[in-house]
């Protein structure tokens, strides 16, 4: 019953955790409106529907019968650090792609060189963009 409760949770956070941090990456890379409504009026909502669910499938694995309860602890680990890469990998990739519109649709040369600088910068470069910009308020 606890293990079934905790795939159900687990699951649920590891889909909320990859889009939560899709949607945070890419609104620090300055593409807000690539994110639904309801995330731009309340973030803080998603983040705190994120946490009660890991919270809840941690309190979830210490009911375990069948399997011993610190193997729900290592899984939520692993599904923590992979829903945060899978979610900024999702959103360096949105980026590039609306780069990629917009070199095609630039009106000048100028535009289009700015796009592709911005376009071929790599997931580090861009990483440290969104840390600056969290860190900063833009």
């Amino acid at each position: 019953m606890y293990e079934f409760a905790f795939l159900v949770i687990t699951v649920g956070y590891g889909r909320i955790s990859v889009l939560v941090d899709s949607w945070l990456t890419i609104s620090a890379l300055g593409f807000k409106s690539e994110t639904p409504l309801m995330f731009l009026q309340n973030p803080r909502f998603f983040g705190f529907m994120r946490s009660v669910l890991f919270v809840g499938a941690i309190a979830l694995s210490f009911g375990f019968t069948k399997i011993p309860w610190y193997f729900g602890l290592i899984v939520l680990v692993v599904i923590w650090l992979i829903a945060g890469s899978l979610g900024r990998k999702k959103a360096y990739s949105l980026y590039r792609r609306i780069l990629k519109e917009m070199m095609e649709t630039a009106e000048t040369d100028e535009e289009r060189a700015e796009y592709e600088a911005a376009f071929v910068k790599t997931n580090e470069e861009l990483a440290d963009m969104v840390e600056t910009s969290m860190k900063y308020g833009g």
